[in-house]
């Protein structure tokens, strides 16, 4: 009986073992890094960047793109990996972008969030064309391609739909997107280079949903609307609330609905 025991125990800690290593396998596994950007139904997001609001001497800009894994923190700083899908791109390295030390793209330490660098190029033509460049994440040793694993980025030096147009602040209470209404909307907020208005202190609070670390971003609803109502009467007011085109409809009866 006791041989028996002692097979039946040493048996039992081989088998606690190997499951213990499977798991631990498979926890790393699941280290997945995507761009942290909107999904989409079909295809891959669509970003775009425009030299339009800069100075005429400035000549590149170094563009950041946010990633963010699933996965266990590091405690050290980890690499990830992505490439230049060159057959989907129409923008031509070293003459509207050039890459980046593939050492400035990592994951600091004790967080699960980071950005994609690469550097652009401002060409002449771009105020009459824009180009496409189409990243792709890729495996490396610490990561795996997650859900988001591709994005394109679209260059230009004419006026453009802003990437934070699509978030809730606008969808909701600004509505449709045209060129008239994002040349006023800047011009009430003081806004010159095109940034986001909402992307201060007096919009934005941050929440911790339960993890004891204050990540999540939200927007204080009652401040944006009060702001927006304050747009729609400036428009009344200073601009007679000019018709838009693009919108077919006054400027301030195509904001949303609230």
């Amino acid at each position: 009986m006791k041989v028996i025991y002692y097979f039946l125990l040493i048996l039992s800690i081989a088998l606690w073992t190997g499951c213990s290593t499977d798991e631990i396998e498979k926890f790393d596994e699941r280290n997945y890094i995507s761009f942290d950007v909107n999904e989409v139904e079909e295809g891959y997001p669509g970003l775009s960047y425009t030299f339009t609001f800069s100075e005429e001497s400035v000549r590149d800009v170094i563009y950041e793109i946010p990633v963010v894994y699933a996965g266990r923190y590091n405690d050290n700083v980890v690499p990830f990996s992505w490439q230049v899908v060159e057959d989907e791109s129409t923008a031509v390295l070293n003459t509207r972008y050039q890459l980046l030390d593939e050492n400035e793209q990592f994951i600091e330490a004790g967080k699960n969030v980071g950005v994609a660098k690469i550097k652009l190029l401002r060409t002449g033509d771009m105020q009459n064309n824009s180009y496409e460049l189409v990243l792709q994440l890729v495996d490396n040793e610490n990561f795996k391609s997650g859900a988001i694993d591709k994005v394109k980025i679209v260059i230009t030096d004419q006026l453009v739909k802003p990437d934070y147009w699509v978030w809730d602040p606008y969808d909701h209470y600004l509505g449709s997107y045209s060129s008239m209404k994002f040349r006023l909307w800047l011009e009430f907020m003081n806004v010159s280079d095109g940034t986001n208005p909402f992307e201060t202190d007096k919009y934005i609070q941050w929440t911790d949903r339960g993890t004891g670390n204050f990540i999540y971003k939200n927007y204080r609803e009652s401040e944006v609307k009060t702001t927006v109502l304050e747009f729609r009467q400036w428009l009344y007011n200073e601009k007679d609330n000019p018709y838009d085109e693009d919108l077919k409809a006054p400027v301030a009866e195509s904001l949303g609905g609230f």
